[in-house]
């Protein structure tokens, strides 16, 4: 079979491999070019890189002087959170209140009597009130646990209830209101009723209570004579000096019964007359003018010798806050003091610690300056629900009283919203003394912020570090990196080397953080490194530390908490100050800061050009390739072509050489 070969396949010329090392040859540029490309990505993911450290510097920068800066944020402060705990906002005010909290509001939670454990409910309309709102259903008999469901489910929101394994052989059941107050009691209506008084929920309420109506009638003298009208629109009024006796028809107290009224102590200080003053003594004419021929003699002027001047005595001042009695087991036992009222502020006094049973009030103004103002007089127990009481309460609905600089405070929930500007109470016992509340800048926020803005800062710093040079120690020396960020960190070592935008700016920050700002402190709080914020470098000496040396930021936090707790309004203005009155902050470490990156990150800013000059470069060269490309494409098939014809001309040759050399031989056989 003769030979045959096909040009830059399998040609016995070796043609192909020619072409190959001819057209690799000729590849050289388009590999310089796809290398750039691959510089210039990376470039660009870099640039891009120092952008978003740049916005997250600046972010943290701008959140110590814009409105939502952390030296406007407040911190309550309990000095006992056992009984009471405090969240305050950035519209709370400083300073410190004293609370006394007398009782939490509290919800009816009754218990019933040991059930047994087969124990039915039966069947009828049930239903509930808490305040004012009502639930009813109808139960068609069941257990105990089904009537419980099907309460639950009913009263979502509004009363709940579930029973409990008391022994092996008994169960209790317990129900409650889910909301807490003296607004809020629980009654039970329907066969409810019958239901709870069954199985000793309630019981009935044989004493009843006593609600007094203040008229003419109602008042008697006590000690004194009555005042010629006291009582007016069922207001008692004593003026200084007045006294009344308010009989009451003789009623048990029990464990819960309380006495509830309105009080009002309005002070007259201000109607006291001041001391008098002394007098002016006799009234003297001038002596007369005596005349002689030309002469004129003046009279000398007379004096009166006046007595030393002893003022009188001036009406006598009391203060006397005990104010109100009553008469318990027949005899007058003093209620607790009272105190000076803008307005009618509710009393509810427990009555429990004080006898058996009461049948009066009485009510003695014994101040010279004050008068007291009574209505509203309410003796009962609270636990009462219409004609029952609870058997076996837990707890009863019950307001919150709290005292806050000596004035009495009723709520019907022990969250407090509005008792202090921005301050949210919250109120978890009962105190025998006040609680102080404290309300203070919150400098753990502030100091966080702080950090945060130091560690952004010497993030920027340390990535300028690397890319502008080639000293793999610089890496070594940030010790937080990870093994892959070190590795990626390399990579980049002295990617832009000499670049004048990052010297320039690294250079900046650094004078940023050293130059002096105006402060209400003066020099004392001029620079970061008086609050505790500096580079910490020393290069003196034979031994120093070079990392000292590269421009990062160190915090000594003693020093800057010191500094928050002496001087926080001086630290704030170092970040942020307005120095000309137009309510903008215009000078400080953070506005500078900001200052500076607004038009490197910007749209049409330092860096948003640089990348799009990036882009247009990888454009330009990406066409380029594609262009070689076909350059290539087309001078391999040219080489193909060339060579081709080279070989189909050395094979006539051969072939015209293969005829000779046979026909000499034939030739010279014929001879």
């Amino acid at each position: 079979m003769p030979d045959f070969s096909i040009p830059g396949v399998n040609s016995k010329y070796k043609t192909d491999e020619l072409i190959r090392g001819l057209v690799e040859a000729e590849r050289i540029p388009l590999k310089r070019m796809e290398d750039s490309i691959s510089s210039y990505k990376t470039q660009a993911q870099t640039w891009r890189e120092m952008n978003q450290n740049l916005g997250r510097f600046r972010d943290s920068s701008r959140a110590l002087f814009g409105f939502q800066n952390p030296f406007r944020e407040r911190r309550a402060f309990s000095a006992d959170e056992s009984v009471l705990t405090a969240t305050a906002t950035r519209e709370a005010v400083e300073g410190k209140t004293g609370l006394l909290v007398k009782h939490i509001a509290e919800s009816d939670k009754f218990l019933s009597k040991p059930l047994n454990l087969d124990f039915s409910v039966p069947e009828g309309k049930y239903g509930f009130r808490v305040g004012e709102q009502e639930v009813h259903f109808n139960f068609r008999g069941g257990k105990l646990s089904s009537f419980i469901q099907t309460l639950n489910n009913r009263g979502e929101g509004l009363v709940q209830a579930q029973v409990v394994r008391n022994t092996m052989n008994s169960q209790i059941f317990m129900i409650e209101s889910l909301k807490t107050g003296s607004d809020y009691p629980l009654s039970f209506l329907d066969d409810s009723a019958a239901f709870a008084e069954n199985i000793g929920l309630v019981e009935r309420d044989m004493e009843g209570s006593r609600r007094v109506s203040l008229d003419q009638s109602s008042v008697k003298p006590w000690a004194k004579p009555l005042n010629a009208t006291p009582v007016r629109d069922n207001i008692l009024k004593l003026t200084p000096g007045g006294e009344v006796s308010v009989p009451i028809s003789p009623l048990k107290i029990n464990t819960n019964t309380v006495l509830e009224l309105e009080v009002k102590v309005t002070s007259r200080k201000g109607e006291i007359p001041p001391p008098p003053a002394p007098p002016p003594g006799p009234s003297i004419p001038e002596a007369p003018l005596l005349s002689f021929q030309d002469i004129t003699i003046q009279g000398g002027s007379s004096k009166v010798i006046l007595p030393e001047w002893t003022p009188p005595e001036g009406p006598k001042v009391v203060d006397d806050f005990t104010m109100m009695f009553a008469g318990i087991d027949g005899v007058s036992v003093p209620l607790p003091e009272l105190s000076d009222t803008s307005d009618f502020v509710k009393l509810t006094i427990p009555l429990s610690d004080y006898g058996r049973e009461i049948s009066a009030l009485y009510f003695r103004n014994a101040n010279t300056h004050r008068d007291l103002e009574v209505r509203g007089i309410h003796v009962y127990d609270p636990a009462a629900r219409g004609d029952f009481i609870p058997a076996n309460p837990v707890s009863t609905a019950r307001d919150a009283q709290i005292v806050m600089n000596g004035v009495p405070i009723v709520r019907s929930s022990n969250t407090i919203t509005d008792l202090l500007p921005g301050v949210t109470i919250n109120l978890e016992k009962a105190g025998t003394s006040p609680v102080e509340l404290t309300i203070e800048p919150d400098r753990e926020k502030i100091k966080d912020a702080l950090i945060q803005f130091v560690g952004y800062y010497n993030q920027l710093v340390a990535n300028i570090n690397i890319l502008t040079r080639t000293d793999e120690n610089i890496i070594q020396e940030i010790t937080y990196l990870s093994p892959e960020e070190q590795e990626r960190a390399r990579e980049k070592l002295g990617l832009f080397n000499g670049d004048q935008t990052l010297l320039q700016m690294r250079g900046t920050f650094q004078n940023i953080m050293m130059n002096p700002y105006p402060t209400s402190a003066g020099e004392e709080m001029a620079l970061l490194a008086q609050a505790g914020i500096s580079t910490n470098s020393r290069a003196g000496g034979a031994n120093y530390d070079i990392t000292k040396l590269r421009g990062y930021l160190e915090i000594d936090e003693n020093k800057l908490d010191e500094t928050l707790k002496s001087n926080l309004g001086a630290v704030q203005e170092l970040f942020g100050n307005d120095t000309d009155g137009d309510l903008i902050p215009d000078s400080g470490v953070a506005v500078a800061v900001d200052n500076y990156i607004r038009p490197m990150v910007q749209t049409g800013g330092i860096i948003p050009l640089k990348l799009n000059t990036i882009d247009s470069q990888i454009s330009q060269t990406n066409r380029r390739i594609e262009n070689y490309n076909r350059y290539l494409e087309n001078f391999e098939k040219n080489l193909k072509r060339k060579y081709g014809v080279m070989e189909g001309a050395l094979g006539s040759l051969e072939k015209s050489s293969q005829s000779v050399e046979n026909f000499n031989r034939s030739s010279g056989t014929n001879r």
